[in-house]
């Protein structure tokens, strides 16, 4: 007769494989949610102009002042792009993200000479406030293919402050 005796070891063994598997699998998961996101062989090496990044009036729909990097949260602002540094045979848009990553702006998409008349593109204050959320906001200008963003062509970082 042979008496079963209790191994911890076998069960830490099998503890550590199953963590290994699991760490695989979303391993093998964030390489496929890159490839789709940035694939291979779609870099142009093509990049957008900025121009800056200024007050803004809603009513007159018009930038003023200096580039700024550092608004308070009840002063509108916008980007300010120069879509004619960019060739025409791309499709480009352009995108505010708030601290959250949402999208609180958007122009495009569209081929440059499509947004020629929309180089100015101003941050929406959430619906239901009356000023912009404190953060970090991200003015980034993008390459579609396909329907999705492919190369970050310009980004702009700007801090909302509380004051």
């Amino acid at each position: 007769m042979r008496a079963d005796t209790y191994d911890p070891v076998r069960t830490l063994y099998r503890t550590l494989i199953l963590f290994a598997a699991i760490g695989i699998v979303i391993l093998v998961a964030g390489a496929v949610e890159f490839l789709y996101f940035e694939p291979l062989g779609q870099t142009t090496g093509v990049q957008a102009h900025v121009v800056g990044v200024y007050q803004y009036d809603p009513i007159t729909q018009k930038t003023s002042g200096v580039d700024k990097r550092t608004f308070a949260r009840n002063e509108h602002f916008a980007a300010t792009v120069d879509w004619s540094s960019l060739p025409n045979d791309i499709t480009v848009d352009a995108r505010w993200y708030n601290s959250f990553q949402v999208v609180v702006a958007q122009v495009g998409p569209g081929t440059p000479a499509q947004l020629a008349n929309q180089t100015v593109v101003p941050v929406a204050v959430p619906a239901g406030l009356k000023y912009n959320l404190p953060g970090q906001y991200i003015f980034v200008v993008e390459r579609i293919s396909g329907g999705v963003p492919v190369e970050v062509l310009a980004r702009r970082i700007v801090l909302v402050v509380r004051s």
